[in-house]
């Protein structure tokens, strides 16, 4: 038995490899420099003080696009403050 795992531990070396290889030729995610312009005018709400405005803005997002973590926990964020 322990001469089996001794021959299957090169296999799983070179399957590791490979898959790590495959990952890195995808092109990568989206990132968060490019969001959306949405976002930035929820956070221009923010920064005048108008919290109900930026929530609506943020809702609307989610109902768009419902991938974007930033905006989530911003708009976990007002409504935490909003009590």
């Amino acid at each position: 038995m322990p001469e089996l795992l001794w021959l299957l531990l090169p296999l799983a070396a070179a399957s590791g490899w490979w898959a790590a290889r495959r990952s890195a030729a995808r092109p990568p995610c989206k990132s968060s420099s490019e969001l959306k312009s949405d976002y930035f005018r929820g956070l221009n709400f923010l920064l005048n003080e108008q919290p109900d405005k930026a929530i609506d803005v943020f809702i609307q997002m989610l109902e768009v696009d419902s991938d974007t973590v930033e905006t989530h926990l911003a708009l976990g964020n007002l409504f935490r403050r909003r009590g």
